[in-house]
């Protein structure tokens, strides 16, 4: 498969948002029509214009082996089970584990929530 010739569309709007200082969640949570899987498609999607290397999606098919549901947006129904085995003191290993998610996305997930505290996100992975 031959490199692009130049960005997508959504692709340079990720970019751009990146290069103004936005955060990825920030990214996010203003735009819905963008993921989180998203932002690492358009970097991907950059490298490749540079590197001339296939396979854009080759770093999320790789996380995805060890996390099924990793990028995959969040269920109101998956949020609601975080919530509760959260709730039971599930750490965050475990709770990685249930989800097929990452812990990253986990910790991620638990602040937007409102059930996690900045500390847990910056410490380890367990409660």
């Amino acid at each position: 498969m031959p490199p692009p010739q130049r960005l997508s569309d959504k692709s340079v709007t990720v970019l751009r948002l990146i290069a103004e200082g936005r955060s990825y969640s920030q990214i996010v949570d203003a735009h819905p029509s963008i993921t989180y899987r998203d932002i690492f498609l358009a970097a991907e999607e950059a490298l490749q214009l540079g590197k001339g290397q296939p396979d854009p999606p080759s770093r999320i098919t790789d996380i995805r082996r060890r996390h099924a549901r990793a990028y995959e947006p969040w269920t109101k129904e998956e949020e609601h089970r975080l919530a509760e085995m959260h709730a039971a003191g599930l750490s965050v290993s475990d709770l990685a584990r249930r989800l097929e998610r990452q812990p990253s996305a986990i910790q991620a997930r638990l602040l937007k929530l409102g059930l996690g505290s900045p500390d847990e996100r910056k410490g380890g992975t367990e409660r």
